[in-house]
């Protein structure tokens, strides 16, 4: 009897986990999904130790700002990939996935970058 109770037991087991919806798993993003998710929306994480905040405006003008202030460049997306240019630094480009709310600028290096996807245009800007 023990035998059939933790049997049953377990089939009650798996059937619910069976039922519940799957985790939130990261996903890459394509061209028209970066356009889209970006155009108009900042993002505000830490890049190699730096507080930061982006905004991208639909005319393809980017805002990025850390404590030293705020920097002006231009963004576009070039078939899969996010791009920007800066006047010191020059063109950068990079691979985008989502977990939710979670923005991952993904580096050809294999770094990863998270950061949260803001509504707009973020204070400070």
């Amino acid at each position: 009897m023990t035998v059939r109770i933790a049997t049953s037991l377990f089939a009650l087991c798996l059937a619910t986990a069976a039922a519940l919806p799957a985790s939130a798993a990261e996903q890459a993003l394509t061209g028209a999904e970066i356009q889209t998710l970006l155009s108009g929306n900042s993002v505000h994480g830490t890049w190699a130790s730096t507080d930061y905040w982006s905004y991208f405006a639909a005319d393809g003008v980017t805002l990025y700002r850390t404590d030293r202030g705020v920097d002006r460049g231009q963004w576009r997306v070039k078939g899969d990939r996010y791009c920007s240019t800066w006047a010191q630094s020059g063109e950068s480009c990079y691979r985008l996935a989502r977990d939710g709310n979670q923005l991952i600028w993904l580096t050809d290096e294999g770094k990863r970058y998270p950061s949260s996807l803001i509504s707009g245009k973020a204070a400070g800007f």
